[in-house]
């Protein structure tokens, strides 16, 4: 019996090895098997109890972000420590002790954690030269484990960094804060004649976004990270795909062509909706559609276009344009929904989540 308890110790280091080598050093937006599992159960459970749309619940979800960078690491130690204490336990009896003999339990795990935590105590030794070798091996394990995790952190807290920042330049720039809204975008942008600063701005956050993107692969745990308003990356671009949308589907094609059907718009619009498909598909989750969500659709768009026409800003014809809205909007309004409320944000109404 005691034969199977270094196998078992194996394959947890095997695991953990693993484990850190997919969650830090593979950019493909997956992590190892213990990390991702954990991640998705703590998050299932945490958002049942906190997802209830409330101030409160708000905050509650927002504190799960940090509390599971903290829980990879010390699951990651604690891994570590298991794996070699099970190796270790069925040597300890022939352990040499400066005091009195614990138990072979505490021997083992006494050694394996004061060996990874790289203490190098030695008050309690194996008198066997393979233990011992072992012994160096389980400090280096600890000492490569801990660097790693703070090499990780500090690229981590980086990368979230670039995530606010885009979500809090979006928030500003459009004004929510001030009460405007993407279409007083718009209109600002064609009355003041500053089509080029606005599309110079979309390619900007396209471009960021696209880095944004990237850091969302290698840092699966960005996801769980759920800011204010004015600094949510989900709330952020909801605005943008409303501002692509009105363009490329209200505004006159032969008045503003580089707004209407330029590669900006389309192409901001396409990396906006890509985030939300992409995090849909991770967190799951099924939305049913009401009339509603269609009725409240048209209802928005036609204060849209009442507002661009009082403006005096060139316009489709109102049929035409409200299929291309309509069109546009059921491609990323479903995905961005279901994010917006996973994450706690508040949803579009006629949409309801379903968990799946």
């Amino acid at each position: 019996m005691d034969g199977v308890y270094p196998i078992i110790g194996t394959i947890i280091l095997f695991l953990l090895a693993w484990d850190v080598f997919a969650t830090v050093f593979i950019p493909r937006g997956l992590s190892g098997p213990f990390t991702q599992n954990s991640h998705h159960l703590i998050w299932r459970i945490w958002c049942r109890i906190n997802c209830t749309g409330t101030p409160a619940a708000r905050r509650r979800l927002s504190r799960l972000g940090p509390m599971l960078v903290i829980l990879t690491v010390i699951g990651w130690a604690l891994l570590l420590w298991l794996g070699f204490a099970l190796i270790f336990y069925p040597h300890a009896s022939g352990f040499h002790h400066g005091t009195r003999s614990p138990s072979d339990w505490i021997s083992a795990l006494y050694v394996s954690g004061y060996s990874v935590t790289t203490l190098g105590v030695g008050d309690i030794v194996p008198k066997d030269g393979n233990m011992r070798l072992l012994m160096i091996l389980a400090a280096g394990s600890g000492f490569i484990l801990i660097s790693i995790a703070v090499t990780y952190l500090l690229s981590f807290y980086a990368a979230l960094g670039r995530v606010t920042a885009l979500a809090y330049e979006v928030h500003r720039f459009l004004g929510k804060s001030d009460g405007y809204s993407p279409v007083d975008v718009v209109i600002t942008a064609i009355t003041a004649d500053c089509i080029e600063e606005m599309k110079n701005w979309l390619a900007d956050i396209g471009t960021t976004l696209a880095q944004v993107l990237m850091a969302e692969q290698q840092y699966t745990l960005l996801n769980y990270f759920h800011e204010p308003d004015d600094m949510a990356l989900p709330v952020a671009l909801t605005d943008v795909l409303e501002l692509t949308t009105i363009c490329r589907s209200v505004l006159s094609p032969t008045a503003y062509p580089s707004m209407a059907n330029g590669l900006i718009t389309a192409g901001t619009e396409r990396l906006t909706r890509g985030y939300f498909e992409s995090l849909a598909r991770k967190f799951g989750g099924r939305v049913e559609v009401s009339r509603e969500a269609i009725e409240d659709r048209h209802i928005h768009f036609d204060q849209v276009r009442a507002k661009l026409e009082q403006a005096g800003v060139q316009l489709r014809d109102r049929e035409e344009a409200w299929a291309i809205y309509n069109t546009m909007r059921q491609g990323w309004e479903i995905p961005c929904h279901t994010i917006r409320v996973l994450f706690g944000y508040p949803g579009f109404s006629g949409l309801a989540l379903k968990s799946e």
